[in-house]
């Protein structure tokens, strides 16, 4: 394929040129793209909860408070975390990618943890993101520290209004897997 075919290719499928199908009539004053009726999927982690953290077998209770809002016109989910002890602080963006059909999550925090997870939706009351996990061992100001690479699994089950639970399981690159539980309360 040539030099110019190439760069066409590149043009015609760049994000910079792309529009909005704007077959659909767009609310006034608002988005030009309405949020995906699918997101709302997630509306049982929209506002305040308290989470105690049951962590797997020689590690210590936790409390997670957690705190989601909208984002980008609805098209987003973001949730502010902070776990004690341990000072940790995170921020996870739920979001559905219209391409592939699935949930997305993205998460980071200030110890220098990151990852990236998908589902697939709601199967038989459980909404199931799976993806890999960088997990910082020992935070460090300098920007070089120890970690671990993870496979993450997150289990949500909605229990009754405003009360969930997420079953998280880790497993290390050596097959082994640990899980823990939170048990989630709207304040």
């Amino acid at each position: 394929m040539g030099v110019a075919a190439v760069s066409l290719i590149a043009l015609t499928v760049s994000p910079v040129n792309a529009e909005p199908d704007t077959r659909a009539k767009p609310p006034r004053g608002g988005n030009p793209l309405p949020a995906p009726p699918q997101i709302r999927d997630l509306d049982f982690l929209l506002g305040s909860y308290t989470c105690d953290y049951t962590p797997p077998p020689g590690g210590k209770p936790a409390v997670l408070k957690l705190n989601t809002k909208r984002a980008m016109g609805g098209h987003y989910l973001y949730t502010d975390a902070t776990l004690e002890p341990g000072s940790v602080v995170g921020r996870s963006s739920f979001g559905w990618n219209p391409v592939d059909g699935t949930f997305i999550t993205q998460y980071h925090d200030n110890w220098g943890s990151s990852g990236n997870y998908t589902s697939s939706g709601w199967k038989d009351g459980h909404l199931i993101f799976k993806g890999p996990l960088t997990q910082v061992i020992t935070p460090n100001a300098s920007g070089q520290t120890t970690g671990v690479k993870l496979d993450l699994k997150d289990d949500y089950q909605v229990l009754g209004p405003g009360h969930f639970k997420d079953t998280t399981s880790f497993t290390f690159p050596d097959g082994s897997t640990l899980q823990g539980s939170y048990d989630c309360h709207r304040q």
